[in-house]
């Protein structure tokens, strides 16, 4: 049994990532799609059957409340700018919506927990499921590499290199609202949440990051405020780590490395190594049609989404990379963590 299902949005990612997952989904059937203007819903919907376009400036009927009005649309993934996502996750819960929005949960924790807080207590949560797309808890490379730690035991040290340089041409800078932030972080929290949340999922439970000392700075002057992050991390059991994170880097790394007791396991571009020997991970996607599966699976069978995708889990994510930003202001004061699950 398929059930109705809405995109908000019209982005890039919604374009390459959500219209393919949905369309491959068994348990889901695209009903509509709302974005602010018709346009850009007709350039989403392209040749896609039997789609309703939404938009803000399609008159009288066409509506975001009147799409979330209509009875056969039971879920929705909502892929908006940053700043405007808690408005459109609130109105979609309150009809009645199951909803799956994009990641970062919110602009800041205080946002972030103010939202969480109003679902657990104005919704309720056993029937009406609220999910958080974090698309790298579902990439193979990243399963991969969380299971080969379990194997090597109690991580005892780790290392997270990310770096690359967003041009101005970037398809993704030219969106106005990434081109001008006005949240922080700017690039490092839009796409540094990946990265924590990849490093906390190869981590798992047993490894909560407990606190974390930073410095920051902005490279280019065209990705404000800040571009870099170089942080030291600590987790409860006592392993320490370095995270650097960069959009402003002529360097270009991505490596998850860890020393665990039986040896050491790097995640790097082209796979997973474990204690020298190579495992090449073919690139399968980028984890977006698992995470809209699982999530569909949840909604059909009247039960609450995965952990992995859970919006305490997402709060996690952003909280460790909130304090990363907000020591680095403080010239590396050493900041604590409270909401790590």
């Amino acid at each position: 049994m398929s059930v109705g299902v809405a995109i908000i949005g019209s982005g890039h990612f919604a374009k390459e990532q959500h219209l393919p997952a949905v369309q491959a989904a068994t348990d889901l059937q695209l009903k509509a799609i709302y974005s602010r203007s018709l346009k850009s819903a007709q350039t989403l919907a392209g040749s896609t059957p039997a789609v309703d376009l939404y938009s803000d400036d399609s008159g009288a009927g066409q509506s975001y409340e009147d799409l979330l009005a209509r009875s056969d649309i039971v879920a929705v993934i909502i892929a908006l700018p940053i700043l405007v996502q808690p408005e459109f996750i609130k109105r979609a819960l309150l009809s009645g919506k199951h909803v799956l929005s994009e990641k970062p949960i919110a602009k800041d924790v205080a946002t972030a927990r103010e939202l969480l807080q109003w679902y657990q207590t104005s919704i309720d949560t056993s029937k009406t499921f609220w999910a958080v797309g974090e698309n790298f808890r579902y990439m193979t490379k990243f399963l991969f590499a969380a299971e080969k730690v379990r194997e090597m035991g109690k991580v005892r040290h780790f290392r997270v290199h990310v770096h690359s340089l967003v041009k101005q041409d970037n398809k993704y800078y030219l969106t106005s609202w990434r081109k001008a932030p006005e949240y922080q972080g700017g690039f490092l929290l839009d796409g540094g949440v990946h990265m924590i949340a990849g490093l906390r999922f190869i981590l798992g439970s047993t490894e909560r990051i407990t606190t974390v000392s930073a410095q920051s700075q902005q490279l280019q002057e065209y990705l404000p405020p800040v571009d870099t992050v170089d942080a030291v991390v600590k987790t409860e059991s006592g392993a320490t780590g370095l995270v650097s994170l960069s959009w402003g880097s002529p360097f270009s790394d991505n490596i998850f490395e860890f020393a665990c007791e039986k040896g050491v396991v790097k995640m790097h571009f082209d796979g997973v190594t474990v204690n020298d020997v190579d495992y090449p991970i073919e690139f399968d996607g980028k984890g977006v049609a698992p995470e809209v599966a699982e999530f569909a699976t949840a909604v059909v069978n009247g039960r609450p989404v995965e952990k992995r995708q859970s919006p305490q889990e997402a709060l996690a994510d952003l909280e460790v990379l909130e304090q990363m930003l907000q020591s680095g202001e403080k010239q590396g004061e050493r900041m604590q963590l409270h909401f790590q699950t």
